[in-house]
């Protein structure tokens, strides 16, 4: 493996932990580096992000994306199964030292965790069957479903109005959670499903072809790795590790591979990795 910016900031810290006896880097980063081992959290049932296959292999996105993380850390990947619900508790709780599973970087979140610069940016979309919309204007008069209390809601409202729909309101329909959307969109119940790209890709994956999404607004959903707070040795460790990838093409193959245009989950990166100078 090259000696890239990832190793030098390691040896860096490592150098100076040994020599002044402060502890500069936290327990995360001590304990990988000393064992030369990396516990990722991995989504596992999450298409395209993280699955597993018929025959039982792990692939997806994020999936690669880690494996590539922990060879640029010079470091052993052990993949660790996790989902939206569970990696937050085994985060917390140590049994994992980071996590990959679309997460996004909220204030919320922000009070437990700390993240890594962002790898991938997310946006509302609204799944609709194919060939059946072109633009958001042309939702004048149909219905389209949001999960209850969720942002889409409000957006879906406005979308509406700005295509002239005088029955805005009626024609949002509030479902209870995401798999009462999905059903409502496959029973012609509604035209469109208004929610982010990432989980519509998912759910979109279960009736390949049938459906397509189309843009419901500009706001960059930013989806980042969740480490631990107080260890900034790890987290640089991350941060360096990612945007090598990204500066050397690594992560635009990896992108492609799930992403790109002749996929069947085609998302077109809405903006690049932001990269340090040296």
């Amino acid at each position: 493996m090259p000696f890239c910016r990832v190793c030098a900031v390691a040896l860096a810290l490592m150098l100076l932990t040994f020599q002044s006896g402060t502890g500069i880097c936290g327990a995360i980063y001590e304990r990988a580096v000393k064992s030369g081992r990396v516990r990722l959290g991995l989504p596992y049932n999450v298409v395209p992000q993280g699955y597993l296959k018929a025959n039982g292999d792990w692939v997806g996105f994020e999936v690669d994306l880690g494996s590539e993380m922990a060879q640029r850390m010079n470091l052993k990947l052990e993949p660790v199964k996790v989902n939206e619900k569970t990696w937050s508790t085994m985060l917390a709780g140590g049994q994992i030292d980071a996590a990959l599973c679309r997460i996004r970087h909220t204030r919320t979140l922000e009070r437990e965790f700390d993240f890594s610069v962002p790898y991938f940016f997310d946006s509302l979309q609204v799944l609709v069957p194919k060939g059946d919309f072109k633009a958001i204007a042309d939702f004048k008069g149909h219905k389209i479903a949001a999960v209850q209390g969720s942002k889409a809601e409000k957006i879906a409202m406005r979308i509406l109005r700005e295509a002239g729909d005088e029955n805005a309101e009626k024609n949002v329909v509030s479902v209870p959670d995401r798999p009462a959307a999905f059903f409502a969109l496959g029973r012609a119940k509604v035209s469109g499903w208004i929610d982010s790209g990432m989980v519509l890709l998912e759910y979109s994956s279960k009736s390949s072809g049938r459906f397509e999404m189309i843009s419901a607004s500009e706001n960059i959903e930013p989806i980042a790795v969740a480490v631990p707070q107080d260890d900034s040795a790890w987290r640089d460790l991350i941060n360096f590790a990612i945007q090598d990838i990204a500066e050397d093409g690594s992560f635009k193959k990896i992108y492609d591979k799930w992403f790109g245009p002749n996929t069947p989950h085609a998302f077109p990166a809405k903006r690049p990795i932001d990269i340090w100078p040296q």
